[in-house]
């Protein structure tokens, strides 16, 4: 295939599923893959007109499009959109943190208690997830916690470098640029469970992005969101805010748990409703087939009781025709008899009188 033909194809392949992100302010964005900067200098997504020059079998009307493919490109758009969502603004200070993020696979949400992600990660119907308003606050706590402790540890270990872009107290900070300082100059001495400090850096950006556009999070990770913290206050080398991490980690561990297994009973409860239910709609099934049985039977019964009926009525109507016709032919025979004697009785008198 020709370089030419081949990169035109990657590039509709990439504006399809990204059009629908890259729209309004988010358009500006210029640190992107290469081809995603091509499409924007080229002002594709600011112009459909231009997309439509560009892409012109995009454009085209589909012959055939089912709902299950709309439902399934919304959701794949509002699960790219959440994901992106919070980079979209051109902030420069998180330039670093969203190419670290190309870099990196995303984060594998598993949680340290074993029962709380058996049940959370099994399908339940009712999702583990707690109420928005205790969530987002406590993501706000979080992040607030670890600026605070990532300040700390700036004016012991980074000084010259907070000196020389002015951050004066842990408010001036935003906690994904943070992220960006550790990865890069921070010197921490990582012991982190297993996962790579550039991995966690990126979960504690994160944060940041999860609290201040307020994107639910379901409960595994919120889990991982605080397992994360944990391990960076403990990098940090700051008991007090460790144990503090450590408490809202252990507590929300505990409160996912409970909400879980309340989730958990209440799913098997619907489990043993819909096997009664289904029981009893067999046994119904069972009664309706027999019943269908035996209104056949007894229409069978009706049908030829009703034929007798009428075969009798038939067969009484037939013999009273034959009797009808045996019974004249006996009165005629009669009547000829005595038509017969008569005229002998004449004769007979006729004979008394000439005698006489």
């Amino acid at each position: 295939m020709d370089l030419v033909i081949r990169t035109q194809l990657n590039e509709a392949v990439i504006y399809e599923a990204t059009k629908n992100i890259f729209s309004g302010k988010k358009a500006r964005m210029r640190d992107r893959g290469a081809t995603v900067l091509n499409l924007l200098s080229d002002e594709v997504y600011e112009s459909t007109p231009i997309a439509r020059q560009r892409f012109p079998d995009l454009f085209e009307p589909p012959t055939e499009q089912t709902s299950t493919g709309t439902q399934i490109e919304a959701e794949s758009t509002g699960t790219a959109q959440a994901a992106l969502n919070g980079m979209g603004e051109t902030d420069p200070d998180e330039s670093q943190d969203m190419r670290d993020s190309q870099e990196c696979p995303a984060i594998a949400y598993v949680t340290s208690d074993s029962t709380a992600s058996d049940i959370a990660g099994s399908s339940l119907p009712f999702p583990v997830q707690l109420p928005f308003p205790t969530e987002h606050l406590l993501m706000e706590k979080l992040q607030k916690t670890l600026e605070l402790a990532c300040y700390q540890y700036g004016t012991r270990e980074l000084q010259s470098i907070m000196q020389e872009r002015n951050w004066d107290c842990p408010e001036a900070v935003e906690l994904n640029q943070w992220a960006d300082l550790l990865g890069h100059d921070g010197n921490l001495q990582w012991q982190g469970r297993g996962k790579p400090l550039k991995e966690v850096l990126r979960s504690i950006a994160q944060i940041r992005h999860t609290t201040v556009h307020r994107i639910r999070t379901d409960s595994t990770g919120l889990q991982q969101f605080l397992a994360d913290a944990e391990d960076l206050a403990r990098a940090l080398g700051d008991d007090i805010y460790t144990e503090v991490i450590s408490k809202l980690r252990l507590d929300a561990e505990s409160t996912i748990t409970e909400l879980a297994q309340n989730k958990q009973s209440i799913q098997l409860q619907l489990d043993k409703a819909q096997d009664e239910i289904a029981k009893r709609r067999a046994e119904l099934d069972l009664e309706e087939q027999e019943n269908l049985r035996h209104m056949k039977r007894e229409d069978k019964r009706y049908c030829a009781e009703a034929g007798e009926k009428l075969q009798k009525a038939l067969n009484l109507i037939g013999s009273f025709a034959v009797a009808s016709e045996t019974g004249d032919a006996v009165l005629n025979g009669d009547r000829d008899s005595v038509s017969d004697d008569s005229n002998l009785d004449n004769s007979e008198h006729f004979e008394d009188c000439s005698e006489s």
